[in-house]
C-alpha cells in the first residue's frame, strides 16, 4: 500500500501541528471534492481491457486514506474523519488511516479520540517512526513530557527514518519540558546534523538561549531562520523581544509589526500586538 506521508511537525509553522501543504487535488475555477475528482478521473480514463484483466483490485483502504489526508491538508478535519472511517471499514492494513485519523482528531481538540487512534496505528506498526513521532508530538502537546520522551526516542532510533529532524526537535522540546537542558541541546544538535539550518530546531534553541539571557546567541539563530523564512512569526516575535532587551526599541517595533503583518491571527501575531500595545511607540 502506498504510504501516506503526513506527519505532525510540532515546530513547523504547522502543527504542528507543522505544516500541511496543498495537495493539488483541486483545480479550475470551480473546486470539486477529492471524491469527485477521483470519480471524474476514473470516468474519463480510456478503456484498457487487457490491463483490467490482469490488474489487482484497487486498495480501498489506501484510496479512502488518501482522500482523508487531502481533506485534512485542505483544513477540513471533519470531512477527513468521514473518509478515514470509511477506510477502516475496508479489509486490509489500517495503520496509515489511524495515524491520519489521530491528526484529524487532534486538530479538533478531541484528545481522547486522537490518543486512541495513534495507539491503534502503533498496534499495527509499532516501529513506524512517523507514527511514533506523531504520537510523541501529541503527548508533548498534552504536557506529558516523560511519556513523549519514551515514544520519541524510539522514533529517533530508526536508521531508515527519512525525516529524523522532526523527532529529534520534538524530543528536544520534551526534554526541555522536563527541565533537562543538556539533553535538549544534544537532541537539537542531532536535528541540525540531519537537517542543517532546520528552522524549528533553531527556533527552539533560540528560545532556550533567550530564557538564559544569552541574547546575542539567540539573535544569531533567529537571523538564520529569517534568512530562510522572512515571515516566520515566532522568529519575528522573539527577535523583537531580544531587540527590546538590548535597548533597540525602534528595531523591536519593526520586528513586531512584521510579525503582525505576517500572521495577525496566530499566537505569535497576537503576542506581537500585545507587545506593541504594552511598550508603546518606541523612538
Amino acid at each position: 500500500m502506498r504510504r501516506t506521508k503526513l506527519v505532525f511537525r510540532l515546530f513547523s509553522v504547522a502543527v504542528a501541528t507543522a505544516a500541511l501543504g496543498a495537495c493539488g487535488l483541486f483545480s479550475g475555477p470551480q473546486k470539486t471534492t477529492p471524491a469527485q475528482e477521483a470519480a471524474a478521473a476514473a470516468h474519463n480514463a480510456p478503456p484498457n481491457p487487457l490491463a483490467s484483466l490482469h490488474a489487482a483490485p484497487p486498495d480501498q483502504v489506501a484510496i479512502y486514506t488518501s482522500l482523508g489526508t487531502a481533506y485534512l491538508q485542505e483544513g477540513h478535519p471533519r470531512a477527513a474523519i468521514r473518509e478515514l472511517k470509511q477506510a477502516l471499514t475496508q479489509p486490509g492494513k489500517h495503520g496509515d488511516a489511524y495515524n491520519v485519523l489521530g491528526l484529524a482528531y487532534q486538530s479538533l481538540g478531541q484528545a481522547d479520540l486522537a490518543a486512541e487512534a495513534f495507539r491503534k496505528a502503533l498496534d499495527e506498526e509499532p516501529k513506524n517512526p512517523e507514527f511514533l513521532n506523531n504520537y510523541g508530538a501529541f503527548l508533548l502537546n498534552q504536557g506529558k513530557y516523560a511519556n513523549a520522551v519514551a515514544i520519541l526516542e524510539k522514533a529517533t532510533q530508526d536508521p531508515l527514518y527519512s525525516t529524523p529532524q522532526y523527532a529529534w526537535t520534538n524530543l528536544a522540546a520534551a526534554y526541555r519540558g522536563l527541565h533537562q537542558s543538556q539533553q535538549a541541546l544534544l537532541a537539537l544538535q542531532k536535528a541540525l546534523y540531519f537537517k542543517p539550518g532546520y528552522p524549528p530546531a533553531l527556533l527552539l534553541w533560540a528560545e532556550m538561549e533567550y530564557q538564559d539571557r544569552a541574547f546575542s546567541e539567540a539573535y544569531g539563530h533567529l537571523q538564520e531562520i529569517l534568512a530562510q523564512e522572512p515571515d516566520n512569526a515566532e522568529a519575528l516575535l522573539l527577535a523583537g523581544r531580544i531587540s527590546w532587551e538590548q535597548g533597540q526599541p525602534a528595531q523591536a517595533r519593526s520586528y513586531w509589526e512584521r510579525c503582525v503583518n505576517a500572521s495577525p491571527y496566530s499566537d505569535a501575531g497576537k503576542a506581537a500586538q500585545a507587545d506593541l500595545l504594552r511598550y508603546g511607540n518606541p523612538k
